[in-house]
C-alpha cells in the first residue's frame, strides 16, 4: 500500500431507483434497502459521482464542497457527513487502509455495455452505448468492469483479476498485484461514477 498522504476521496454507493419530484423524494437503492432522499441531499449525493466539469483530479471533500458552493449549496460537507452516517457515501484514499476497507465493502456493478477495443487501437477499451462511448479504459480496468460484479466485493474480484493475470505470465504490478489493481481503479473511478457507466453497490441482500 502507499502512504496514508494519499487523498481522501469521496465515492457514491447505491443506485438512484425513483424520483418522485413533486413529493421531494429521491429513492436511492443500496443492496435490498430503499433510503429516501431530499432534493438537496440527492444534489450532495449526485455531486459525490465526480466533478461536474470531468476534468479529471481527485474527487475530495473539499472539492465536492467548492462544487456545491457555487450551484448555491454552502452546507454541503454536513449533509455529506449525514450520507456517510447512512451508507450512502464513503470516505477513502486509494491506496490505503481506507481503500482497502471500501473495496471490501462494495461491488461494481456495470450500468452500461462494455464496447471493447479496435483494430485501430487495440490497448483502450471503451466502455458506454451503441455509439456513445462514455469511458476508455485499461485492459485491466476494462476486464473489472466486465467481471467485478459476479464477486460479493470490489477486493475478491481484484484478486480474482491478478491471480488470472499472474497465471498466464502478466507481471505489471497494475494486473497482477491486487492492492495496486483496486489502488489504481479507485484513483480513477470517478471516469467511471460520473457518467453513470457504473455503481457501487453491497452484496448484502437483508
Amino acid at each position: 500500500m502507499t502512504s496514508d498522504s494519499a487523498p481522501l476521496q469521496v465515492y457514491p454507493i447505491g443506485q438512484l431507483i425513483r424520483v418522485r419530484a413533486a413529493e421531494d423524494e429521491f429513492h436511492v437503492r443500496v443492496g435490498a434497502q430503499l433510503q429516501q432522499l431530499s432534493s438537496t441531499d440527492f444534489s450532495v449525493w449526485a455531486m459525490a459521482h465526480g466533478p461536474a466539469d470531468h476534468v479529471p483530479r481527485p474527487w475530495t471533500p473539499d472539492e465536492l464542497a467548492a462544487q456545491a458552493t457555487t450551484v448555491g449549496l454552502p452546507d454541503a460537507p454536513a449533509r455529506l457527513a449525514r450520507l456517510e452516517e447512512t451508507g450512502l457515501v464513503a470516505l477513502a484514499a486509494p491506496g490505503t487502509a481506507s481503500g482497502l476497507a471500501l473495496g471490501r465493502r462494495v461491488r461494481m456493478v456495470p450500468l452500461v455495455l462494455g464496447l471493447g477495443n479496435s483494430a485501430e487501437n487495440p490497448e483502450a477499451y471503451s466502455v458506454g452505448l451503441p455509439g456513445r462511448p462514455l469511458a476508455v479504459l485499461s485492459a485491466a480496468a476494462y476486464d473489472l468492469f466486465e467481471w467485478a460484479t459476479m464477486e460479493s466485493s470490489l477486493w475478491r474480484a481484484c484478486e480474482g483479476a491478478a491471480a488470472t493475470a499472474a497465471r498466464v505470465g502478466i507481471d505489471d504490478p497494475l494486473a497482477s498485484d491486487p492492492e495496486a489493481l483496486l489502488a489504481s481503479l479507485l484513483e480513477d473511478l470517478h471516469r467511471l461514477l460520473t457518467p453513470n457507466a457504473v455503481c457501487l453497490d453491497t452484496w448484502a441482500v437483508s
